[in-house]
This record gives C-alpha cells, sequence and structure tokens, in this order.
C-alpha cells in the first residue's frame, strides 16, 4: 500500500533535481500525508521541529502529531478542504514535540489532485512561530503583573502611537483628556528636558513593536509643578496578526522619584566626607576581607595606591602572628568595635594604629567601614617621656647615694 501512494506521489509532484533539493534542504517543515491521513514523506526541517526520525513519522497518521485541543477543528478543516466544500487557508496550529512539549506554527495545506480532480495525497507546510508565542506569552504575564502592583491609569495607542483613550487619568498627571488625545507621548505639551536620544530609544522600541516597562518621563501638571511619570506599555496585534497599536498603565512616581534623590544626595553627601576626611578609612568585605574602598588619607599613610588596595585584603597589611586575631574579628557579629592593631606600610614599616569599625552594607555587600587613627608617633612620644623619666629618676638615684 504505501508503495503505491509513493508511486501516486511521485507521479503528482515529479521527480525532478530542482524539486528534490528544495523538499530536502528548505527550512520549511514539509510533509505528504495519504488521503488517510498518514505520512508519506517528511523532509529533515519537519523532522527537526518535531523531534521524530523520518521512520517513526512514517508510522504515524496527522492526528498522532496534532494537539488535543486542536484535533476536532484540524480534522474537520482537512476533511473539507479534501471534498472541495472549503479553499485551503492557512491556520495556526499547536502539534506536539517527541518530547511532549508544545509547538506552535502557522499551518498551510493543500490537495494534490490527478488529472480528473479526484484528491491524490495533501501536503502540509509548518512555520515554527513557537518563539514568538512564547515571546508573547512573556509580554501579557509581565503586563498582567504590572496591572497587579497597581497604576493612576490605564491607556490606549493606535498604530501611529496616538493616545486615542486614556479612562481612569487624573487630570493631575496630564492635561485635559481632549489634549491628550490625537498626540504622541513626545508631543504631549508641559514636557520637562529629556534627552533626544532617551525619546530615540523610546520610539525605535515602539516601532519595533516590542512590550516596554518602566519608561519614565518628567511632565509639568496645570500647577507647573514637575511630576515623574511612569508608563509601561504591550503592543496590540489582530487576528491575523497585524499591528493594532499599543495599550499599558501610567503611574505618578515623583514621591518615589524624591525619596530615590534624597538617598542619592545623602550618598554624594557621605561619600564627600569618606574622601575628605582627614583620618585614613576604607571599606572591607566582611567576607573576603577585601579592600572595597579606600580614602586618600588612607592611600597617603599606608603608601599603596588606590589601585594597588584595591587589589588587596586586610590580611596583607598584618603581620603573619595576627591573622587568627583578625579573622576572629571579623567573625564578631558585634556592631561597633574598636581595637588597637600593629599595620604594615607598603615600605614594611611596622605601625600601631587604633581602628574603630562599625557594620555597613556596601552595595549590597556586608562589609565593615573602618576609621583609623596612627597611634606611632604617640607612642614614640610616650617611650620617650618615660625614658626621660627613667632618667631623671636614676639621677636622682645617684645624687642622694653621692
Amino acid at each position: 500500500m504505501a508503495s503505491n501512494e509513493n508511486a501516486e506521489l511521485d507521479a503528482a509532484v515529479g521527480s525532478g533535481a530542482a524539486f528534490g533539493a528544495l523538499y530536502e534542504h528548505s527550512g520549511v517543515a514539509l510533509a505528504f500525508f495519504s488521503i488517510g491521513g498518514r505520512f508519506v514523506r517528511v523532509n529533515a526541517a519537519f523532522c527537526r521541529l518535531l523531534g521524530y526520525a523520518e521512520e517513526e513519522l512514517l508510522q504515524k497518521t496527522h492526528l498522532d502529531v496534532v494537539h488535543v485541543d486542536d484535533m476536532e477543528a484540524t480534522a474537520i478543516a482537512r476533511a473539507q478542504v479534501i471534498s472541495g466544500k472549503a479553499k485551503a487557508r492557512m491556520n495556526e496550529r499547536r502539534y506536539i514535540h517527541k518530547d511532549g512539549s508544545t509547538v506552535w506554527a502557522h499551518a498551510a495545506g493543500a490537495v494534490v489532485r490527478d488529472a480528473a480532480g479526484a484528491p491524490i495525497c495533501t501536503v502540509l507546510l509548518l512555520d515554527d512561530i513557537t518563539s514568538i508565542k512564547r515571546s508573547q506569552r512573556n509580554a501579557k504575564r509581565r503586563f498582567r503583573r504590572l496591572i497587579e502592583m497597581g497604576s493612576d491609569w490605564y491607556w490606549v495607542q493606535d498604530t501611529e502611537f496616538r493616545f486615542v483613550a486614556v479612562p481612569g487619568i487624573d487630570m493631575e498627571h496630564l492635561d485635559d483628556t481632549d489634549i491628550v488625545i490625537g498626540r504622541t507621548r513626545w508631543e504631549l505639551p508641559g514636557l520637562a528636558a529629556l534627552p533626544e536620544k532617551v525619546w530615540e530609544q523610546h520610539r525605535a522600541r515602539l516601532a519595533r513593536h516590542e512590550a516596554f516597562s518602566d519608561f519614565v518621563f518628567l511632565k509639568h501638571n496645570k500647577a507647573g509643578e514637575l511630576r515623574y511619570l511612569s508608563v509601561s506599555g504591550e503592543p496590540l496585534f489582530d487576528e491575523k496578526g497585524g499591528f493594532r497599536g499599543y495599550h499599558g498603565v501610567g503611574k505618578d512616581i515623583t514621591e518615589r522619584a524624591r525619596d530615590q534623590k534624597a538617598i542619592e544626595d545623602s550618598e554624594k553627601r557621605y561619600r564627600t566626607l569618606f574622601d575628605v576626611n582627614p583620618y585614613p578609612m576604607w571599606v572591607v568585605d566582611a567576607k573576603t576581607l577585601a579592600f572595597l574602598e579606600v580614602n586618600e588619607a588612607a592611600i597617603r599613610l599606608y603608601g599603596y595606591s588606590h589601585e594597588e588596595f584595591l587589589k588587596m585584603s586586610a590580611e596583607q597589611i598584618r603581620p603573619q602572628e595576627d591573622l587568627e586575631d583578625l579573622h576572629r574579628a571579623f567573625d564578631d557579629p558585634a556592631n561597633y568595635r574598636a581595637r588597637i592593631w600593629r599595620h604594615r606600610r607598603k615600605s614594611g614599616e611596622l605601625i600601631a594604629v587604633k581602628i574603630t569599625s562599625f557594620n555597613l552594607d556596601f552595595g549590597g555587600r556586608r562589609a565593615r567601614l573602618g576609621v583609623i587613627e596612627d597611634l606611632t608617633e604617640r607612642l614614640q612620644a610616650e617611650e620617650r617621656a618615660q625614658e626621660s623619666e627613667r632618667r631623671y629618676r636614676e639621677l636622682l638615684e645617684s645624687r642622694e647615694r653621692g
């Protein structure tokens, strides 16, 4: 039976070299079926698409690889095309890969007939759109999450990215609706300065019909107050895949932006205090003991450059016999510590220092901020004073004896 079907198939499609090359090497999945629906021939692209060897597919029917939810529609459409009651058309269909995963494809079928019009076989071409469907599902999931997170208003745009609806909008955020409608986002009145490159990147993403989230622009409200507005959206497509525009949500994030700016200003002030502080200071990773940052005073005291410090750890400026105490100190969870240590300068000189340290979050890393006081001169002065006192006592004792 299979040999008769193959003979009829050869007669129907011919055996020319050009067709053979196209059939075997095309990137489009191509398969021939008997009128009863059994696989007769499949090309390599079809095998790759569904993960089967050609010999495995030749033991199956077309319904064996169709997703259960699309079986009925597929069987009806095929029967109507074979009977001549309907014309072949492209449909979006789901198929089952050998590993059980779902493959989405644009399916186009045709019926091969003999000279008398009797059907000989059917042809199926599949264009894999699985990655596109996954991207669309991911975009929808992201958009649903945005909706669930809350928003201040909803918006809809046409194919030219002009607003056609902004239901639920608070006029504090945008001007009257009739001024918004018909304009693109970058044509809204009262926009504050934003680098043109930012708008160019936003328009380019829209032109590619990509979903976007948290695009922030600045706009003055009716009272002239500057507001920070964040918008997120996804493209809209019709049933045939035609682009229909965008829809999305908007949110006033002015307070959040101001809080963030306050944090950044605070960090900037802290950075300034750190850099210009006359006391040597550094930040050390609490786990690896690596130097994360040092100020100019520390660089002057120890003789290492900033780049050298950031390649070192706190272990490298201690004598070997002090390392065990150092590790115990970093294992101590106390927030505040003050202790005298011996440190070694780049020159090799040992100095005595007092380190006052605090726990610190540094860029998401658990760290310790250390403030260093060089005790070398003080201790030397104390030693000189003690030596002078010793000599003075010896002199008094010598006079008393004399």
